[in-house]
């Protein structure tokens, strides 16, 4: 795809990003094939099912367009050859990650209104492990070739997500910005507020800072991490920031999640959505555990005034309308 016609894509998406008063991601994929009963198990988790049962696939996308988000994430967070590898399955991986986006663009189609698709790519090896993190080499290749599946067939910006190694983030944001599309990059954060890999958010803004970013996230966290950590990252970017933290239930080591009645219930995270809004976050939505309920709540309080100040937006248009980024840079 020429470049010239992925930089329409991104103004088309940019200017969302900048006028829109709340951009509201859907909730979880992997979570929400699982709950309807898909059985998504490690090491490929939700992968299979673009191949195995894509109309559920496209019918979690469409219900959450449905109940107001104006997003849908491509479900291609482990649709990586090193994943489907471990299975000996390794030329399955790109048909599974295009068959994504292929449904995500068709419920797009049939949305009815503006909608966008998001490009997921994740950490190669554990979100919540950054000790695993691949050299460097194997990164650059994995990460870009990623990056330029996902660009090829059409999403309107990629999502690096779920990142808790600065170092990877750095790849990733790399790969995103060299693919020509704008970027939204998301991190795993402590306690501390800190990334796993024990980097403070200030310096992960700062060294994925490149060309073609929109926006900063946090995802893939309890809501009290995600708040902590959403006052600390404000302090040090100015941009758009995205918050989707976790509902209920918690990680696991074999199904991927349990759902259990431990979490952050509906009611909590609109609650604190409005708060985070008239804070000012741009983009907020849900992570594992979260469902189309809780979108439509966000929906509904979210779709109002913010009673806030509005952030700058300044590094929104910086970046939108820069350069081709050079190659390799770190």
């Amino acid at each position: 795809m020429e470049r010239a016609q992925l930089k329409n894509k991104s103004e088309s998406f940019s200017d969302f990003i900048h006028s829109a008063n709340a951009v509201l991601f859907p909730g979880g994929m992997g979570t929400e094939l699982q709950r309807r009963g898909y059985k998504c198990t490690l090491p490929l988790w939700s992968a299979p099912a673009n191949l195995e049962a894509p109309h559920l696939v496209e019918q979690i996308h469409a219900d959450y367009f449905d109940a107001g988000a104006d997003v849908a994430i491509t479900n291609t967070f482990r649709t990586t050859p090193r994943t489907f590898r471990k299975l000996g399955r390794e030329r399955d991986a790109e048909r599974a990650l295009k068959k994504s986006v292929a449904i995500a663009r068709r419920a797009k189609r049939n949305a009815g209104r503006q909608v966008f698709v998001g490009g997921s790519f994740a950490p190669l090896e554990d979100c919540y492990r950054p000790d695993l993190v691949p050299p460097m080499v194997e990164l650059r290749e994995e990460h870009r070739q990623q990056a330029v599946w996902l660009a090829e067939p059409g999403v309107d910006f990629l999502l690096p997500e779920t990142v808790s190694s600065c170092l990877e983030g750095q790849i990733m944001a790399e790969a995103a910005s060299a693919a020509g599309l704008p970027f939204i990059i998301s991190f795993v954060t402590g306690s501390d507020a800190r990334l796993l890999d024990g980097t403070s958010l200030a310096e992960a803004v700062r060294k994925t800072d490149l060309p073609g970013r929109i926006g900063v996230s946090l995802n893939c966290r309890p809501i009290d991490t995600i708040n902590s950590a959403f006052h600390i990252l404000s302090s040090s970017y100015e941009g758009a920031i995205g918050l989707y933290p976790n509902g209920v239930g918690h990680p696991h080591s074999d199904l991927g999640w349990r759902f259990e009645e431990k979490g952050d219930g509906i009611q909590k995270f609109a609650s604190i959505a409005l708060r985070w809004r008239d804070a000012g976050a741009k983009i907020i939505g849900g992570c594992c555990g979260t469902t189309p309920d809780y979108i439509r709540a966000l929906n509904k309080k979210l779709r109002g005034p913010a009673r806030g100040r509005p952030r700058s937006r300044k590094a929104i248009a910086r970046r939108a309308s820069a350069d081709q980024p050079s190659q390799g840079r770190p």
